[in-house]
């Protein structure tokens, strides 16, 4: 691999130059770490994951045990990571530009059908609720979505479709399920729309971010249409002219540098991007936050989760002091508790301050 050896084996770990940690591995009481670690060994980070999925779906608000320069790297789906770990399938860029206009013209002959979507998380975390709503109002507007999976109660369905079926549509709902992630964009954008020869109709991750991570041209996204009605209006108009349609897909065609570099970028994979890395920059920085550095975006992708989080968290928990009398007795001895013990500080200790 690039000139580096990967293993699972924890035996072999005083012979590592680099120690790859799942953000999830640090749970575990067992971890070797707690036991040995060279001086000049590097500990890397590794997530795949939106911060929004950490803290709703993973119950993670911060990662105080990889904090306190434990880390020296981190290897994330961020291109501000020191290891940029993309998901695997946009590979598939400089494959796609090595065919050409041949890919192209296969493609497009069998285009039929408008749109696709496959999904089984609705309501697993605030994105997720959001982009079923958006889909809704995209159906509404007159646009045919056809959308399969557990959230349609149709998975099986969807099983029977064959690859000739698939390649009929013409856009791929590229929907994450958090919005305005840095840098966010999964199997979605990439396997189920790029490599499948579908335009990406891109919801989650910001424009800005799309533009410098995807090739030129290459989708569509919601940010630029005032409501669902419009975007919907729009897909119609390309479904119905060829010509406008095929604009979508000169990136292939005609490549742009900043496409070509993207395909070279990808080409790499991330285990392969590590290990270049520590044979070329083997420097010994550390992180005091990696907490700081995954959950430093303020837009929607962590504060929304967060706002859901909590919210989620006193609705039950108010509901159970409601309905427990039990629950309800010991919350009161516990109020009564706290105004005793705060009129004592304020009376006999007020001079203490």
């Amino acid at each position: 691999m690039g000139g580096c050896t990967a293993s699972y084996d924890r035996n072999k770990l005083p012979e590592a130059g680099a120690v790859v940690f799942h953000y999830s591995n640090l749970d575990k009481e067992t971890m070797p770490w707690k036991h040995y670690r060279d001086p000049e060994q590097v500990f890397v980070f590794w997530s795949h994951e939106a911060p929004s999925f950490l803290i709703e779906m993973d119950g993670r608000s911060d990662m105080r045990q990889f904090d306190n320069h434990f880390i020296n790297w981190t290897m994330t789906h961020r291109s501000d990571a020191d290891v940029f770990a993309p998901y695997e399938q946009s590979i598939c860029v400089s494959k796609i530009i090595q065919q050409g206009n041949k890919w192209v013209n296969e493609h497009l002959a069998k285009k039929k059908r408008a749109a696709l979507w496959v999904v089984s998380n609705c309501e697993g975390t605030h994105g997720a609720k959001m982009r079923k709503d958006y889909s809704d109002a995209l159906v509404e507007a007159g646009l045919p979505v056809d959308r399969y999976g557990r959230c349609f109660n149709n998975k099986n369905v969807y099983n029977k479709l064959s690859a000739d079926d698939l390649d009929t549509y013409k856009f791929y709902l590229s929907f994450e399920n958090a919005q305005y992630c840095k840098d966010y964009m999964t199997e979605k954008f990439w396997h189920n729309s790029i490599a499948s020869g579908r335009v990406p109709v891109v919801w989650g991750p910001s424009k800005e971010d799309v533009e410098r991570l995807a090739p030129t041209g290459s989708f569509i996204h919601t940010d630029d249409f005032k409501s669902p009605a419009d975007l919907a209006k729009y897909l119609l108009y390309l479904d119905s002219n060829d010509t406008a349609y095929r604009e979508y897909f000169e990136w292939v065609e005609y490549p742009d540098e900043k496409t070509l570099e993207l395909a070279q970028t990808y080409d790499l994979i991330f285990p392969r991007r590590l290990c270049k890395m520590m044979l070329s920059n083997r420097s010994f920085k550390s992180y005091q936050s990696v907490t700081n550095f995954l959950y430093n975006n303020k837009k929607e992708c962590v504060t929304s989760a967060m706002r859901i989080s909590l919210r989620t968290f006193f609705k039950e928990h108010y509901t159970l002091m409601l309905y427990d009398p039990i629950v309800k007795a010991l919350v009161w001895v516990v109020v009564c508790c706290c105004v005793v013990i705060f009129y004592r500080c304020g009376t006999c200790d007020r001079y203490r301050f």
